[in-house]
């Protein structure tokens, strides 16, 4: 469009002010912006806003998308019955700018403060309530389907999975009566209900969900969201104990994964590739492709990346025999998460330990490690197949008698949220 100028026709009918919406933005918007960089620039900064915000209106995404961080502000900085109140309340909190800035910031907080990430959907949820008149009435639908399915994924990352369920079932009502046809929204419910029926172990119908998702976002051509659904999947498969369907799915996921404008994905699925190698017992392999992981994880990881990826060195090692390395790297992640107040992450490290000193018959470690994890599992609310797995586990070691397969049942019990083995499936 840069070099082909308006027919007169299609200049007239512009001025005379009688052209089509649809020919306006196809055809004289590109044509003036190809020709002025500032207006191009701004123009790009509106299709940003957009895609952050989550809406169909230029307008609308552009005000309230600047609106919406001081409304955040104003909210948050109050305890969660008083947002509660000032939401009722307070007229100038209920846009869907704020709306999808709480979404966006649950999402973010979701793995590290998943309190803090269910209160924000919570709110969220209460200001979708309010969203009135002035919006399409679809799209309103649309973003309360989001606010429901945000608010079942924390709750499932509490392990509150109860109340989970009954969220996405409200979810699952507010899409069926919108008649958007936005596949991206579907596509975002059922990636995340995936992620509840994966930690209810209910295997088959986790992957059939991510399938349909998996559909939705290619069919979207949504690429972000097509490589984070083929980790996922993959997740899922590990859990129900089919490595080899997982190792072959995240050895694909790289052709589907594009590492110049996806490298923290990227990183991700090689990441998980290694840990479900470890997993599987492959260590051999997981050796091998460990430094591609160092390399990738330098300009990626987060800073509890780092973390799971000496965790994986330490399971590596310890399935190679290196039997000295691998404490360092468990007693090294252990102290890491115990300085970070991360009790639940490092009893699953001691449980690895556990592996190892029953693998050495190292009898008094044991004894240790068992007095350790007691606090962890009398503070938290442990399912009913974990908690009778530790009970055994600790009888074990009182008596002398456990095994590193009894330590490793126990860990794979425990490990719901995938510390472990995947990054990027959240």
């Amino acid at each position: 469009m840069e070099h082909a100028h308006l027919s007169l026709d299609m200049l007239a009918r512009w001025l005379a002010g009688r052209l089509e919406h649809e020919d306006m933005l196809q055809k004289v918007v590109p044509h003036f912006l190809a020709r002025c960089p500032v207006c191009r620039e701004r123009y790009e900064e509106i299709q940003l806003l957009l895609l952050e915000s989550g809406h169909w209106d230029e307008e609308v995404a552009l005000h309230e998308g600047t609106q919406a961080p001081e409304l955040f502000h104003r909210l948050t900085r109050h305890s969660l019955d008083e947002q509660v109140r000032l939401i009722e309340e307070d007229e100038e909190l209920h846009t869907w700018g704020l709306c999808q800035l709480l979404l966006q910031t649950s999402l973010v907080t979701i793995r590290d403060e998943p309190a803090k990430s269910l209160d924000l959907a919570e709110a969220a949820v209460r200001v979708s309530r309010h969203l009135g008149d002035a919006y399409d009435r679809n799209w309103v639908l649309d973003l309360r389907a989001r606010a429901y399915a945000y608010l079942g994924n924390a709750r499932r990352v509490l392990g509150e999975l109860k109340s989970a369920e009954a969220a996405f079932r409200k979810a699952e009502g507010y899409l069926q009566r919108s008649t958007s046809g936005n596949l991206r929204i579907e596509a975002e419910v059922l990636d995340l209900r995936s992620s509840l029926r994966r930690d209810q172990r209910l295997f088959d119908e986790g992957v059939r969900l991510a399938d349909r998702a998996l559909d939705l976002y290619r069919q979207c051509n949504d690429l972000h969201g097509t490589g984070k659904m083929l980790l996922k999947r993959a997740k899922i498969l590990e859990d129900a104990g089919d490595h080899d369907r997982a190792i072959a799915l995240l050895r694909e996921a790289p052709t589907e994964i594009d590492h110049e404008s996806e490298p923290q994905l990227f990183a991700c699925a090689r990441y998980n590739l290694l840990g479900t190698f470890s997993l599987a017992g492959r260590y051999e392999e997981a050796d091998r492709l460990l430094p591609e992981v160092r390399d990738l994880f330098k300009s990626t990881a987060q800073p509890l990346d780092l973390v799971r990826l000496r965790w994986a060195e330490g399971s590596i090692d310890l399935g190679l025999g290196r039997i000295e390395h691998a404490e360092a790297a468990f007693r090294e992640v252990q102290q890491e998460f115990l300085r970070q107040e991360m009790a639940y992450n490092a009893a699953l490290v001691s449980l690895d330990l556990a592996a190892l000193y029953a693998q050495e018959g190292r009898t008094g470690d044991l004894k240790l490690i068992a007095a350790e994890l007691v606090p962890v599992f009398e503070s938290r609310d442990i399912h009913r197949e974990a908690l009778a797995a530790f009970l055994l586990f600790r009888q074990a070691c009182e008596e002398e008698r456990l095994t590193a397969e009894m330590a490793r049942r126990l860990a794979t019990l425990l490990d719901k949220k995938g510390w472990r083995a995947g990054v990027g499936t959240e």
